[in-house]
C-alpha cells in the first residue's frame, strides 16, 4: 500500500478536528491531531506504506487521549463560580407554577416553593448557575 501525502493526512486531521466541534467528545480532536502530527513527520521522513503512518497516528492519539482528554474535559466542565453577568441581580420576583418570574423571565430556584402559592411575591438575593436565591 502506498503512502498516504502529507496533505491529505493534514486535510483528513482537521476534517476530525472540525468534527470535533460538532460532537464535542475530545476523542476525534486527537486523532485528527495525531494526523496531522504524521503529516508533519511525512515531509521529513518517508514512510514504508500508508499502514505504518496510521499506526504511528492511532499511537499518538491514544496516548494525546489518555494524557490530555481528562485535563481538557475537565477545565471546560468547571461550574460557574459566582454570579450571572446581568444588569439586575437582585430585586423583586412573583412565584408562577413552580418558578419565579424575575425581570421578564422565568427561573428556576433550588428552594421548596411549595409554601408559595401562585401570585406570591418574594425577595431575589442573588443569581447563581442560572437559579434565583430567595431570601427566606
Amino acid at each position: 500500500m502506498d503512502t498516504i501525502s502529507p496533505s491529505m493526512l493534514v486535510a483528513i486531521g482537521i476534517l476530525l478536528i472540525g468534527l470535533e466541534a460538532i460532537i464535542f467528545s475530545f476523542v476525534l480532536f486527537f486523532f485528527g491531531l495525531g494526523l496531522i502530527i504524521v503529516a508533519g513527520i511525512s515531509y521529513f521522513y518517508i514512510f514504508d506504506n500508508a499502514i505504518i503512518q496510521l499506526a504511528l497516528s492511532f499511537v499518538i492519539a491514544i496516548l494525546g487521549a489518555y494524557l490530555f482528554r481528562g485535563k481538557l474535559l475537565e477545565k471546560i466542565s468547571t461550574p460557574s463560580d459566582g454570579k450571572e453577568e446581568r444588569t439586575h441581580i437582585s430585586g423583586i420576583g412573583y412565584i408562577d407554577e413552580d418558578m419565579i418570574k424575575f425581570d421578564g423571565t422565568y427561573w428556576r430556584c433550588d428552594d421548596n416553593l411549595n409554601q408559595y402559592k401562585n401570585g406570591d411575591r418574594v425577595e431575589i438575593i442573588d443569581v447563581v448557575d442560572n437559579k434565583v436565591v430567595i431570601k427566606k
